[in-house]
């Protein structure tokens, strides 16, 4: 059978081409940008965008089948906004489903989603419930596939719960309660396979999951306990989560915003587990916790030990950031400068009476270590989006917080205490004798910066910069298979 895979070069598409072509299959992947050489020896290859019709027709010539696999993320916000949702997903459909027809294509299996409703309360939920529509409505063979989230190598779902979270402490909308059901790629990928081939399950909607329901701080805690990190959870009210995402949606390449915390709203399992359509038993199929087990183990044994991991990973509680944005505010206006030597003339003060100001002292002390390290937290979004929207790398990477923490402290410190005279000049008195005038005492006030103080404190604003650029241009390592 010829078997056009649209979006054959992503996730799943990649893995689906393999099975295809071992099962004696045809194969063509259609993507954006193609990659022959992720591809099996014999796999054909071809260029096109599912929104330019013109770009895609060419592909569907004397194919037998087609699988449509095209998708945006629903776990971040695209770059061009939510609306690209609707014309990738129902607008994409539109066009393949009219390069079918145009070339009596008649077999078509159409990826959707859990909660597909032109109705629903998501962008990507309703695009997908808007493609179901179109497939439905063709007079095209057609199969449904609703698969809850997919793991595997390569996938996205762990990589972003990692974003979402940091290992031993961390904060969860709702406390995490979210539940998922995912599903590994290597069980999903035979049963796409099967529906292509068999034409009994034409005409059929099939949701899918794994084997197992697991709440969102469920997930995060598997993962960071396969890495051997403990995890406690910290519920966020929903009502502050939602104040804190539509915020960050107006960031620069900030990777969630309010369509991520509607989607954290409703669950993501299935009402019964289709898989027992393709002849599988729902409780045979493999664990997040078996996976991520199998897959340290390689890691480990690829680097010789423990793999190298990052503590400070990419944090994304919105009021961290925005208090990062408040930090910077602050600091640029007319009186920023001023900013810095306070804070030192103040802790300079609880040093030397430090249970004084009881708990004011230690409010401030708080504070200002939340001042800078929402300082480092911008820092590393900045980092994040120079990756993304400028060397063109849609990669997430870690940037490493408690190191380039621990340098924006000691800058602005630094800077801090070089600057102090000029907020407090220092008094002093001045006597000078001559034969003439006598002696003359002269007073005044010095608030001549020290410079030396002020340059250290770039050094170190600067040194955690380079910490910034290093993540630009080289992202994240990864685990290795």
């Amino acid at each position: 059978m010829k078997v056009l895979v649209a979006g054959g070069s992503g996730f799943i598409g990649r893995k689906l081409t393999e099975e295809l072509h071992s099962r004696g299959h045809s194969v063509t992947v259609l993507s954006r940008t193609p990659d022959s050489g992720t591809l099996p020896s014999g796999v054909r290859s071809m260029t096109g965008d599912v929104t330019d019709y013109e770009s895609i027709e060419e592909a569907f010539v004397d194919q037998d089948a087609v699988v449509n696999l095209v998708a945006l993320s629903p776990l971040f916000t695209p770059s061009d906004g939510s609306t690209m949702h609707d014309r990738v997903h129902r607008g994409g459909t539109e066009n393949v489903v009219r390069a079918m027809e145009a070339h009596d294509v008649r077999k078509l299996v159409q990826m959707s989603a859990l909660g597909a409703d032109p109705e629903g309360p998501t962008a990507y939920i309703r695009a997908k419930g808007g493609a179901e529509r179109v497939v439905r409505d063709s007079g095209l063979n057609w199969v449904i596939i609703r698969p809850s989230v997919v793991f595997g190598d390569g996938g996205e779902f762990v990589e972003f719960t990692k974003t979402l979270t940091t290992p031993y402490v961390t904060g969860l909308p709702g406390g995490g309660k979210t539940r998922f059901q995912p599903i590994w790629v290597g069980d999903l990928v035979p049963m796409l396979a099967d529906a292509i081939e068999d034409d009994d399950h034409v005409g059929q909607v099939y949701e899918l999951g794994g084997s197992e329901v697991l709440t969102l701080a469920d997930v995060a805690r598997r993962i960071y306990r396969s890495e051997g990190k403990s995890l406690v959870v910290l519920p966020i009210p929903m009502s502050v989560a939602r104040v804190g995402l539509t915020l960050a949606d107006v960031i620069p390449g900030f990777p969630m915003g309010l369509e991520q915390y509607r989607s954290l709203r409703f669950d993501n399992t299935v009402k019964e587990n289709d898989v027992t359509a393709f002849g599988r038993d729902p409780h045979e199929l493999q664990t997040l916790g078996d996976y991520l087990a199998t897959t340290t183990t390689e890691t480990e044994t690829a680097a010789g030990g423990v793999g190298r991991t990052f503590v400070g990973r990419d944090v994304w509680v919105a009021f961290v950031v925005i208090l990062g944005l408040v930090a910077l505010a602050l600091t640029v206006t007319w009186q920023g400068l001023q900013i810095p030597g306070y804070l030192v003339m103040v802790g300079f003060d609880l040093l030397q009476n430090p249970f004084a100001p009881g708990l004011g002292g230690l409010a401030f002390w708080i504070g200002f270590l939340l001042y800078c390290y929402g300082l480092a937290v911008l820092a590393g979004v900045v980092s994040r989006w120079l990756r993304v929207r400028v060397l063109g790398d849609r990669t997430r990477g870690t940037w490493r917080y408690p190191l380039a923490g621990v340098l924006v402290l000691l800058g602005v410190l630094a800077i801090g205490v070089g600057l102090l005279p000029m907020i407090y000049p220092a008094a002093y008195t001045m006597t000078s004798c001559s034969s003439a005038t006598g002696c003359i005492v002269q007073t005044g006030h010095n608030s001549t910066p020290n410079a030396f103080s002020v340059g250290v404190g770039f050094v170190f604003l600067g040194l955690s910069l380079v910490i910034a650029l290093r993540d630009v241009y080289r992202g994240r390592p990864r685990k290795t298979a």
